[in-house]
């Protein structure tokens, strides 16, 4: 019981942004009550801390298998992903206090089981009272830490008292960069409803290609500067196909594009952002690919057989070695592709603007879009951005 509601209370946050409630004073109570259920909890308890938390913020990966012809997966991976979790919640509490404190604040920093890096035990920050600056989640486990060790011998470790209401203090006052100004370009985010099941369907393909053309033409007549279309929005490798492009291009004098499409260069596939501007194309390449869905993270041995057994021997997708930024009306933006615009890697060292892209019809409905966007949140809150973001099957909207 006191496991579950642990869990729960290191988890719900995201429940409660799905349902559109910020509720910042109930997270901001119930971080802490879960992070001291974990460096409370006995090895049991906490392996079992991990497994609920993996399965409450996780289930939705499921739901990918409902494309494939391997539905029946879905439910043994996702008690397989909750049990690695609950395997690396075990391994911390194999640990003293002050070594669950240091593991939990840091460990998913440097560990991503299977290079899926969207755990982060800060993000139960984002919506509450508690400051996003990277050490925050450090001085509220330290601090926490503090009241626990206080507890054994309270006449002999009184400096505890001082030093643990000190890394509290930092928890909630520890400085973030000031945000942005809002750029002053007129920009449309667009959302398309396209399911996952049709997406990829012969049929549909002109469909969304002539939709996506239309909405750009829209644009144009009221007035927007910039246009952003979601990842995928043109189902094809937009670069082999020249009548597409010579549409796009002549558009892009009237303004500027941002949208998704595959891009095939030495025969290898790319999943992209296309931005056009001024009659002029930039590609920019995604650099953090799905782990499993784009390409596989196993030994490249191993990655083969997956790709031959589970996807028809497809091609893993192919990245690029950095980020790609861009200047559209005297701003320079950072392109983001789905699941890397909650990777911090894509938030460091970037300009003030980003343009984020995804398709999130693999995995909706569920809580997935909602826990993206708190990720971007976080990262956005705590490099000053403000990231735009399109999307297929979730809302477009200005994150920050």
């Amino acid at each position: 019981m006191a496991s579950a509601l642990a869990s729960l209370a290191l988890s719900l946050f995201i429940y409660l942004e799905a349902l559109g409630i910020g509720a910042r004073a109930l997270n901001t109570l119930l971080v802490p009550l879960g992070v001291l259920g974990i460096l409370a909890a006995s090895r049991r308890e906490i392996f079992l801390i991990g497994f609920f938390i993996g399965l409450l913020w996780f289930w939705w990966i499921g739901l990918s298998f409902r494309f494939t012809d391997y539905p029946l997966l879905a439910l043994p991976t996702v008690i397989g992903i909750a049990a690695v979790y609950g395997a690396l919640f075990w391994l911390i509490g194999l640990l003293p206090l002050w070594g669950r404190v240091v593991g939990l604040a840091f460990g998913f920093w440097v560990i991503e089981p299977l290079s899926f890096a969207w755990f982060k035990p800060e993000l139960t920050l984002v919506n509450s009272f508690y400051s996003v600056h990277q050490a925050a989640f450090f001085c509220l486990v330290s601090a926490l830490g503090c009241f626990l060790h206080l507890q054994k011998k309270p006449n002999e470790r009184w400096w505890l008292i001082p030093l643990g209401s000190i890394f509290l203090i930092l928890s909630l006052a520890l400085p973030t960069p000031k945000r942005a100004d809002m750029p002053e370009i007129k920009i449309a985010l667009t959302r398309t409803d396209v399911p996952q099941n049709v997406k990829w369907e012969k049929p549909y393909i002109a469909a969304q290609a002539i939709d996506a053309i239309k909405r750009i033409d829209a644009a144009i007549d009221e007035g927007y500067d910039l246009i952003v279309l979601p990842e995928a929005a043109f189902v094809m490798f937009l670069n082999k196909n020249d009548d597409v492009m010579e549409e796009l291009l002549f558009r892009s004098r009237r303004i500027a594009i941002v949208v998704g499409a595959l891009h095939l260069k030495d025969k290898l596939p790319f999943n992209s952002a296309y931005i056009f501007n001024r009659g002029a194309m930039i590609i920019a390449d995604k650099v953090f690919l799905v782990p499993f869905g784009e390409a596989s993270p196993l030994p490249a041995w191993m990655g083969r057989w997956i790709n031959t057994l589970f996807f028809e021997g497809a091609t893993d997708y192919q990245t690029a070695a950095k980020p790609t930024d861009f200047t559209i009306g005297g701003y320079r933006f950072r392109a983001a592709i789905c699941y890397e615009a909650g990777i911090e890697a894509m938030h460091r060292g970037a300009p003030p603007y980003m343009i984020a892209i995804s398709n999130n019809g693999w995995f909706t409905p569920s809580i997935e879009p909602s826990l993206q966007r708190l990720l971007i949140r976080l990262y956005a809150r705590r490099y000053g951005e403000i990231v735009f973001h399109s999307a297929n099957e979730s809302a477009a909207e200005i994150i920050y």
